[in-house]
């Protein structure tokens, strides 16, 4: 009997056993679905003449590929590989969508498919012909590749009339003006589907008037304007006048800032990028005022250490360079690196026992950029209480309620990867809103006269909402004005401008005679052709206050612009570091040097001056020496021939060199003791080459060159 009780109970345990193995409601899984077949990507753009692969989700099965239906495609609609590579045709086809699809060899049923839009090619320019024209009308004629019909022409700021266009030749008419004189940027765009820009070359405006102004006048407006005179921007400059070099410089298109390279760490490469545009990009203003931007708006490499950060914040402060002074706040505020630099990126709404949100960029976005600390009239005097003690523009409890409207930021999306409530960091475009990280409670901002709502931002916004009404509440304040146009004025023109100069300036960022208030063209105009700017173009009316001490990065750009050095820029960050400003850097939000900074036992400002001491003084006259008589590094070249040819005349290249570094102010006595110096070099195989080389080196690293007036 027990023997036969065994079996019963072996085959119970064998179940009890499968129980386990599988438990109840589990099934294995389904085979591999191979009655659906999808395409990778299922839509995509493809420019005429380029490729795209599709990628089947059927791998294990042979595949024919048609497009429009037909196997293989053809000449007309592009053709596809066996391996699902699609080349797009040669000319745009009609309609300009088309499909591709991939269907299975032995089950016909079996298919998929992928809309492809075919787009206009990218058009390059090769030559511009002719090089040079007069001021007037004009015909260009543009050589290149992948033109097509309906394709145009800029001329700076202008769009030009296109008579001809084939594949690799574009004629195009316009007028030239004496604003203009000078390169002007060429440039061709195809027209849509997948619009897209070109290369951009030069054709040379040539005026054939009597020169409007002196050439000293002309040199000291490039001071102002530029990272440093030229020969050749002088004579455009006296041709055209200072008011239609200006505007020509306004309107000028926007020199691309270059990508870093895939792979590139540091922001080394970033810097030498600066340095290229600073010396030879054609917007030189607009080079010059987002350099001005940089150190009111500063974010540095100590902190934003990848190179596509830095990289997107100088494009940022280029494009808008010339925009309205908001646009700037709420791009900046946005900015994934200003984000990051201040704290403001994945800054949450208090909770878990926190008391309040971040408070860096609240408090900075106001202290530094945008109000300062204390009440100012419209001259940018101060404001003072009955005991004589400057007014707060802001207190605690507001620094705490910007913070609470600033919440709820955080990266931009990384492609490919989902969105979370901080996402991944990513430099590239503005950071986005997660207002379930916002902290929706009233907030009671800013109150000054004719605040909007009292300065109160409700309840219940949105982390957009609060941002925008946060920075509108700020850029109304009275004090915006008179505080941003003298930071300005002082790294355009001068380290002491008077209230009354001030006062001029900030009555155009109120009103820019539109009812536009913070219209940055306006403003920059008004800077800079205001008499007080412009009162030293006559030495006789010059103040001895004037003027600013060249700050390391316009010291060293602008005697290699003079000097029509030749460069890579690669050591010019690191050597400007010696000297107390390494590019794109600053040790902290405030900058290299303050605005506030007064000259020791004087009562003047002078802002640079804070970082001029003994140890930087002696590396800007050793790195002088080091570019006049040898080398700064491998990859920068001065050529002398010049100069040289002037040593037969010394008091003409010492003229010479007052005229293009000095603006013609040159003292008697410093001339005098420049040529006794040419006149004691020793004769020899170099003695011209030496002469000129000791002029240049002394008038470079005189006090009179350093301190611009």
């Amino acid at each position: 009997m027990r023997r036969w009780n065994v079996v019963p109970l072996i085959l119970v345990v064998v179940a009890m056993a499968s129980c386990a193995m599988s438990p109840v409601g589990t099934t294995s899984a389904p085979p591999p679905d191979d009655t659906t077949l999808t395409i990778s990507p299922t839509t995509a753009d493809v420019r005429v003449g380029s490729t795209q692969t599709f990628v089947p989700s059927i791998t294990n099965e042979t595949l024919t590929w048609s497009v429009n239906g037909v196997a293989g495609g053809n000449a007309t609609v592009g053709t596809i590989s066996t391996s699902g590579v699609y080349t797009a045709p040669a000319t745009l086809p009609s309609p300009d969508t088309i499909t591709v699809s991939a269907a299975e060899s032995s089950k016909t049923s079996v298919t998929g498919s992928s809309s492809v839009a075919v787009w206009n090619p990218i058009p390059q320019i090769t030559g511009v012909s002719p090089a040079q024209i007069p001021v007037g009308a004009f015909t260009l004629t543009i050589s290149g590749t992948n033109f097509v019909s309906g394709a145009t022409v800029t001329f700076g700021s202008t769009t030009l009339t296109v008579t001809s266009v084939s594949g690799t030749q574009i004629v195009a008419t316009g007028t030239s003006t004496t604003a203009e004189i000078g390169p002007v940027a060429v440039a061709v765009a195809n027209p849509n589907p997948g619009s897209a820009h070109s290369n951009s070359m030069s054709a040379q405006v040539v005026g054939n008037t009597t020169p409007q102004i002196s050439a000293a006048v002309a040199a000291r407006f490039l001071e102002q304007t530029t990272f440093g005179p030229t020969p050749a921007l002088i004579t455009q400059v006296q041709a055209s006048g200072l008011q239609n070099f200006l505007t020509s410089q306004l309107n000028m298109p926007v020199t691309p800032y270059p990508q870093p390279a895939v792979g590139e760490l540091g922001i080394t490469a970033v810097q030498q990028r600066f340095f290229q545009l600073a010396l030879g990009a054609q917007d030189q203003l607009r080079q010059r005022v987002a350099f001005a931007l940089s150190q009111i708006f500063v974010v540095g490499g100590s902190k934003i250490a990848d190179p596509n950060g830095e990289t997107q914040w100088m494009q940022l402060l280029e494009s808008d360079s010339f925009t309205n002074y908001r646009q700037i706040m709420g791009d900046v505020t946005t900015s994934p690196a200003m984000g990051d630099w201040l704290d403001m990126v994945n800054n949450g709404k208090p909770q878990n026992g926190q008391d309040h949100a971040n408070e860096n960029f609240a408090r900075e976005n106001m202290q530094l950029f945008t109000i300062g600390t204390a009440m100012l009239n419209p001259d940018g005097s101060l404001q003072v209480d009955g005991n004589g003690s400057p007014i707060p523009t802001y207190s605690q409890a507001q620094v705490q309620e910007f913070a609470l409207a600033f919440t709820g930021w955080t990266y931009p999306l990384t492609p490919g990867v989902p969105a979370r409530t901080y996402n991944y960091t990513y430099w590239f475009g503005p950071m986005v809103a997660v207002d379930s990280n916002h902290d929706q409670t009233a907030k009671q901002l800013l109150t000054y006269p004719g605040v909007a709502n009292g300065g109160l931002l409700p309840a219940g916004q949105t982390a957009e909402q609060d941002l925008n009404g946060a920075l509108d509440n700020i850029f109304n304040h009275p004090n915006v004005g008179p505080f941003v146009c003298r930071e300005l004025i002082q790294h355009l023109v001068t380290s002491n401008p008077s209230p009354q100069y001030i006062q001029r300036v900030a009555a155009v960022f109120n009103n820019n005679g539109q009812n536009v208030r913070g219209d940055m063209k306006a403003v920059i105009t008004a800077i800079l052709m205001d008499p007080e700017a412009r009162r030293g173009d006559d030495p006789s009316t010059t103040v001895a206050t004037d003027g600013h001490l060249q700050e390391p990065i316009l010291y060293m750009a602008g005697l290699l612009r003079g000097l029509g050095a030749n460069t890579g820029a690669s050591s010019l960050a690191y050597q400007g570091g010696t000297m107390g400003q390494d590019a794109l850097n600053s040790p902290s939000v405030f900058n290299f040097y303050s605005p506030d900074y007064v000259i020791p036992q004087t009562t003047m400002y002078g802002p640079e001056f804070q970082i001029l001491t003994t140890s930087t003084a002696l590396y800007r006259v050793n790195w002088t020496y080091d570019l006049v008589f040898g080398q700064i590094n491998a990859d920068t070249t001065v050529d002398f021939t010049s100069w040289v040819a002037q040593v037969s005349n010394p008091s003409g290249l010492v003229d010479s060199l007052n005229a293009l570094l000095l603006h013609g102010t040159m003292s008697a006595d410093m001339k005098t003791s420049i040529l006794t110096a040419i006149q004691a070099v020793e004769p020899g195989s170099k003695q011209q080459l030496q002469e000129a080389q000791t002029a240049i080196y002394l008038v470079a690293t005189s006090s009179q060159y350093q301190v611009r007036h």
